[in-house]
């Protein structure tokens, strides 16, 4: 078997040219990311940006609107719908 395929990596495309081909042969990985607003994202500051907690003092704790609706309706009105968060993603 490795008279015909000289390296692993390689195989015949079956274009019968009788060459091998690696299968990275004209493949590049395309970089997608946009930097630019990844930066401007990263300066950003408020509450609630890049998924950090909501500051509550003593007096905004109520208890009654989350039973009620199941979240915090005070915090909800009062972080940005539009915020970033973290890119909890793996690295590749």
């Amino acid at each position: 078997m490795l008279e015909y395929f000289p390296f692993p990596q390689t195989f015949p495309l079956g274009l019968g040219d009788g060459q091998f081909y690696s299968w990275t042969d004209g493949l590049r990985r395309k970089d997608w990311h946009d930097y630019e607003s990844i930066q401007k994202e990263a300066m950003r500051s408020g509450k609630g940006e890049h998924g950090k907690p909501y500051p509550l003092t003593e007096e905004d704790h109520d208890d009654s609107a989350y039973r009620e609706n199941g979240f915090n309706i005070f915090v909800s009105n009062n972080i940005a719908l539009e915020r970033s968060l973290p890119d909890i993603r793996h690295a590749k």
